[in-house]
């Protein structure tokens, strides 16, 4: 495809036949209620600009605490030679959800009535587009957050359409930086460079849907200007330009994004002419549109690979074919089962991955389930995927925290607006594989699970649930037990004893043979479960075998049990809370934190008009020794947890936390008793402090 189109013929919009659904810039609502409304916006932590004006009027000086995102990027081992080997795609969402910017995703949560699109195959991800029809578009701090933890980088995306004004801006060049000859500064270029960085992104997607004035244009100048973005962003963020032809801007950006209307030749041809070109072909994702299954009547529908049937269910087959090709793949609008499918998005995401079957009576959008979205276990998403060992090299922690949660009922007027839900997108944690994993015996016929783990909602937490399925395996009548190995996390981190394993769980079985593992290509070591009542620790050092070479890497984290046969019911055999692996140095290294000045202010007027809970943290000084991440605006704490009138408020990723009016409420008169607990990375609380406020 790159050799086929002009220049006009590149970055053509992402939703052909469907560009009347979204509102243009300059139509709908007037600029001055469009600014409200990103006033607003600001409150929940996002941050977008219509205008080059904006853009170039933005300033770190008068940015609101809650639209930085704190979690550092957790740095991912390499993919495993032998899944190079195996032709696995590289994955990159691109992320159009109803026009996102939704109120499920700001930084504080919000009470909601159902979940929504969170992706919790994230572990299946390279990189995540935040996509809006906005001028530039930032990723609200909870996406950045989420994914970081995931290690999945989070790119925004700058937009010029067919209706956007003074794109020419986008070119004009600065003074020269430096001695005479360097290359020209680009203020544009430097603006999104400084939004990046403050916000805490990595990175942008530059989508031109539109050709430049001609007394402006000039190819080289655009190439300039993104090399002048990729290179100023620093080695750790990236550039993707969204084109279907000119090399030099590719390589000016260093990874491309094709459009989602190509064919299998178009894929083969851009192998030969980027191999030909000596660029990596890891970073050309090949798009692929999932709603091209949908049926229309507005236009014609559009085209994604394979011609017949592609998109939707069926995504996985072009995941397939790029991967057997050596190409990337773009998935545009992954959240479509959420969009086409109300109240089942979830079931039908995971027919997406995994290729489960989507019953009959399941309704859509376009009422032809059955018909233009079939089932697709022969390929599924996550076959061809590739898929990283969760965490780094260096640490892992999860608490299997989900995007969603439950609450106290105590809470649910107070904090969550009467909502028996609510979203928590900051907070989701590195999350086990759990729609495959499972332990099953072929022989039986019915294949019922034998050993499985789900994820469980709790008021107070999320947490890992193993089980005992119903269908006792064949053989336990003569050997009176059986033993089964259950993958949880797949991991790539050394196996020589500098690390060790801690686990929080709860035992409920009551039987021998129980017990977590570690394992390396090599060798076994195993955490044995305590037949007690209550919550244990579980900790051991990962020193696996004799062998203390970089080459002994602990590659797999699961559970095992050996016992007797059970009843025909499913049994809980543990839970599990946590799972913390980091240098043993690490578990006994002091941090230093400390929080004081708690106080409540009133900001903003008219519809911005709130009060707001502060304080001031001191998060410590980074140990150069450490494997533990670390946060250049809260330093070690991950997070804080926030108390008001004995009512848990949630999760704060700022030092600052907005009261909703039931909350201030309780500042009134006699006052309330406020309590503020920083939470490290590894889920240590680091400190706390409870005062009492009062609103006069």
């Amino acid at each position: 495809m790159l050799s086929l189109l002009g220049w006009k013929d590149i970055l053509r919009p992402i939703r052909d036949g469907y560009r009347h659904v979204f509102p243009s810039p300059d139509t709908g609502p007037t600029p001055g209620e469009r600014q409200k409304q990103r006033e607003l916006d600001r409150l929940k932590g996002f941050t977008y600009f219509d205008t080059f004006q904006q853009l170039e009027d933005w300033a770190e000086a008068e940015s609101d605490a809650l639209q930085r995102a704190n979690t550092p990027l957790l740095p991912r081992a390499p993919l495993a030679q032998q899944d190079r080997k195996k032709k696995k795609a590289r994955v990159l969402l691109c992320h159009d959800y109803s026009g996102n910017y939704h109120d499920y995703e700001a930084v504080q949560g919000k009470g909601v009535d159902e979940e929504s699109y969170s992706c919790e195959y994230l572990q299946f991800v390279d990189t995540f587009i935040y996509f809006s029809h906005k001028l530039a578009c930032i990723p609200p701090p909870s996406w950045t957050n989420a994914l970081h933890r995931n290690g999945v980088k989070v790119l925004g995306t700058l937009l010029i359409e067919p209706q956007t004004k003074e794109i020419g801006r986008l070119l004009t060049r600065g003074p020269a930086i430096g001695s005479p000859g360097e290359d020209l500064s680009f203020p544009m270029a430097q603006r999104l460079v400084d939004l990046a960085r403050y916000c805490g992104f990595d990175g942008w997607l530059i989508n031109i849907e539109k050709p430049f004035p001609r007394d402006v244009w000039d190819p080289k100048l655009l190439q300039a200007f993104l090399k002048y973005l990729r290179d100023n962003l620093g080695p750790e963020r990236s550039v993707n330009a969204l084109t279907e032809q000119n090399l030099s801007f590719s390589e000016a950006c260093g990874s491309v994004l094709t459009n989602y209307s190509w064919k299998e030749s178009n894929a083969y041809n851009t192998r030969s002419l980027v191999q030909e070109r000596d660029m990596c072909l890891d970073d050309v994702f090949f798009g692929v549109d999932v709603w091209a299954q949908n049926a229309t009547k507005l236009s014609r529908p559009r085209v994604t690979y394979p011609e017949k049937g592609g998109g939707g269910t069926n995504t996985g087959v072009a995941v397939a074919k790029l991967a057997d090709i050596g190409l990337s793949v773009g998935i545009f609008a992954p959240a479509w089962s959420f969009e086409h499918f109300p109240g089942y998005g979830r079931t039908v995401e995971r027919a997406v991955w995994d290729g489960y079957d989507l019953s009959d009576d399941l309704d859509c959008s376009c009422g032809d389930r059955s018909g233009r979205h079939p089932s697709n276990r022969g390929s599924p998403t996550t076959r061809s995927a590739a898929q990283y060992a969760a965490g780094s090299e260096m640490f892992f922690y999860t608490d299997f925290s989900r995007a969603f949660g439950r609450h106290e009922k105590s809470e649910q007027n107070s904090v969550h607006e009467g909502k028996a839900l609510h979203s928590q997108l900051a907070s989701q944690s590195i999350l086990p594989y759990v729609s495959r994993s499972s332990v099953t015996d072929d022989q039986i016929g019915s294949s019922v699970n034998v050993l499985s783990q789900r994820l469980e909602d709790l008021p107070t937490h999320s947490q890992l649930v193993v089980e005992v399925g119903s269908t006792m395996p064949i053989g336990c009548a003569t050997t009176g037990a059986y033993e089964r190995w259950l993958p949880i996390f797949r991991l790539d981190m050394p196996a020589n004893g500098f690390l060790q394993a801690r686990i929080r769980c709860k035992y409920l079985l009551g039987a021998r043979g129980a017990s977590f593992y570690a394992r390396s290509a090599k060798d076994f070591e195993f955490l044995p479960l305590q037949e007690t009542e209550g919550v244990q620790w579980l900790e051991a050092p990962m020193s696996l075998g004799s062998d203390n070479s970089e080459s002994n890497r602990l590659e797999e984290i699961g559970f095992y049990l050996k016992a007797s046969p059970f009843g025909e019911d499913p049994v809980r055999v543990v839970e599990v809370m946590e799972i913390v692996i980091m240098p043993c140095s690490d578990f006994e290294l002091p941090r230093y934190c400390i929080i004081n000045a708690i106080r409540v202010e009133h900001r903003g007027a008219g519809e911005t008009s709130h009060w707001r809970l502060c304080w001031a943290c001191d998060g410590g000084i980074r140990a150069i020794s450490s494997g533990l991440p670390y946060s250049e605006i809260t330093g070690h704490c991950s997070h804080f947890l926030v108390h008001v009138s004995g009512l848990f408020v949630g999760r704060a990723y700022a030092p600052e936390l907005i009261l909703c009016p039931a909350l201030v409420d309780s500042f009134i008169g006699q006052g309330a008793e406020v309590k503020v607990a920083a939470v490290g990375f590894d889920g240590r609380r680091l400190t706390e402090r409870a005062v009492k406020l009062c609103i006069e």
